[in-house]
């Protein structure tokens, strides 16, 4: 891995949880009397991944990098197939689970299910925000980098223990969404990385289709409350979405041979 590439990624992962655990940590603070105010954690915790990203390619990676990363933030000019991949595909899982959780005598609160008028607005909005925030920097700052150097599925792997770990004090913070089990999220960020490595690779690394699958996934996750529901239901999503990431991990290795992705990064010119 060059240089410069290593600096940015433990520049890029450092400055990110410094400035969104910060925020969390104002929130943390505040509830345990500690402090008397707090940071909003939204946006200010999600927008700390888009400061780092610019920050840190500017710093070590050069303009030609901060160049790159934001036309991949627009690459729209892909195969349709994988629009309908990123839209499609995060939607299987949480359907069959739902499925076979019936099937195996489960019952779900369709009264938590999103209107179906309000899925599009929700889809829509998600887009924007993960597209801004978070995938400019998972799949367009660390994923390139790591894939570079580990190859797919160890890039995912690394790359997916740290999206989850970023998490961390959500769990922690009252009222927050992740009231599921820790271990079991841990899975599905590993998981979700996987697939969306794939789709990264396939796209000539798009952050946009990135950002839609990201979108995606947690518009179906609130459309059917598989994530929400029982914890049974939880944990079928778990395993589903795991051996989803198995098939995908297996055709991403049968392709290596012709593996095409290649995000080539600007670097900064070497000191003399």
């Amino acid at each position: 891995m060059p240089r410069s590439d290593r600096r940015t990624l433990i520049a890029f992962f450092a400055l990110t949880f410094a400035l969104s655990w910060g925020v969390w940590g104002t929130g943390l603070a505040f509830q345990h009397g500690l402090l008397q105010w707090k940071l909003p954690g939204d946006p200010l915790s999600y927008l700390a991944i888009t400061v780092a990203a610019i920050a840190v390619t500017g710093r070590f990676a050069g303009a030609g990098a901060v160049k790159s990363l934001l036309a991949r933030m627009v690459l729209w000019r892909v195969h349709v197939r994988w629009y309908l991949a990123a839209l499609v595909i995060p939607g299987i899982p949480a359907l069959a689970a739902i499925g076979m959780h019936a099937a195996l005598g489960g019952t779900h609160d369709l009264d938590a299910l999103v209107p179906l008028t309000a899925v599009a607005p929700l889809l829509l909005t998600q887009v924007l925000l993960h597209l801004l925030t978070e995938e400019l920097g998972w799949r367009g700052v660390a994923l390139p980098r790591l894939r570079a150097r580990f190859g797919p599925l160890t890039a995912s792997l690394v790359l997916g223990s740290v999206w989850a770990a970023w998490h961390i004090p959500l769990f922690l913070l009252p009222g927050s969404r992740q009231s599921y089990p820790f271990v079991g999220f841990v899975i599905l960020a590993i998981s979700i990385t996987v697939i969306m490595t794939w789709i990264f690779d396939r796209t000539g690394g798009s952050v946009l289709i990135a950002a839609l699958f990201h979108a995606a996934m947690n518009t179906w996750w609130a459309a059917t409350n598989a994530l929400w529901g029982a914890e049974s239901l939880f944990w079928i999503l778990v395993a589903l979405t795991a051996a989803t990431a198995g098939v995908v991990a297996v055709l991403q290795h049968r392709s290596s041979r012709t593996a095409f992705l290649t995000v080539r990064i600007p670097v900064a010119p070497a000191a003399p």
